[in-house]
C-alpha cells in the first residue's frame, strides 16, 4: 500500500457527534491506546479514559484534528490533534501553556498578542509507520495554522523519542531546551509558523 491510498481528513466534533456506531472514536483511541503504552511513555491510561479525553479535546477552542484514512475502507491508522493555548484564561475549556508545562518560561510566546497552538497528540499504526503519515498529517495541520493566523506551533516530545524528534528537525522545529516540570524527560519544541 503506497501514500495514494492514505488521504487526510480533518475530524471535526460533529463527525464525533455523528458516529452513532461508535466507530470513529475506537478507532482513534485504540490509535492512541497503543501507541502510548509503547516506548518511551509507557503509559497505562484505559480506554474509557482516552474515549473522555478525545472529547475534551475537541471540545478545546480552536482545536484541531486530522486523520489518515485508508481508502476505500476508511480505516483510520493515524491522527494528530491539537488545540489553542493561552497565557492566562478563564474559559474551562483552555489549557495555559504553564498548565502543560508546569513552567512560565514559555509564556514569552504570547508577547504581543500572538497566538500559539499546541500540538497535543500525533499517533499512527505500527504497520503504517515509514509511510509519511505523520509528516502528512503534521503538515496539513500546520497549513491550517498558517491560514489562521497563528503565530507558533508548540510540541512536546520525549529525549528518547528519536522518531519524533526526527519529524520535529525534518519540519523545522527548534529544540527550545525546555524541559516540562511534570515530566522532565520530555522537552518543547517550537514552531514559527
Amino acid at each position: 500500500m503506497g501514500q495514494d491510498n492514505i488521504e487526510i481528513v480533518p475530524i471535526l466534533v460533529e463527525d464525533l457527534r455523528a458516529d452513532v456506531s461508535g466507530n470513529l472514536v475506537e478507532q482513534i483511541t485504540n490509535l492512541a491506546y497503543h501507541a502510548f503504552r509503547e516506548p518511551p511513555w509507557d503509559d497505562d491510561l484505559e480506554k474509557p479514559r482516552l474515549h473522555f479525553g478525545l472529547g475534551v479535546d475537541l471540545m478545546r477552542r480552536n482545536a484541531l484534528a486530522y486523520a489518515a484514512k485508508v481508502k476505500p475502507s476508511g480505516r483510520i491508522v493515524g491522527y494528530g490533534l491539537g488545540y489553542e493555548v493561552f497565557r492566562e484564561s478563564k474559559d474551562p475549556r483552555d489549557l495555559t501553556l504553564c498548565e502543560i508545562s508546569g513552567t512560565k518560561l514559555l509564556d514569552h510566546f504570547f508577547d504581543g498578542g500572538r497566538r500559539v497552538f499546541y500540538g497535543d497528540t500525533l499517533c499512527v499504526a505500527p504497520e503504517f509507520r515509514q509511510r509519511q503519515i505523520s509528516y502528512r498529517l503534521s503538515v496539513a495541520q500546520v497549513a491550517a495554522l498558517r491560514a489562521e493566523g497563528y503565530s507558533y506551533r508548540v510540541g512536546r516530545t520525549a529525549i528518547a523519542g528519536a522518531a519524533m524528534r526526527a519529524l520535529y528537525t525534518k519540519l523545522g522545529y527548534q529544540e527550545l531546551f525546555v524541559h516540562d516540570e511534570l515530566y522532565p524527560d520530555r522537552t518543547f519544541w517550537l514552531l514559527q509558523v
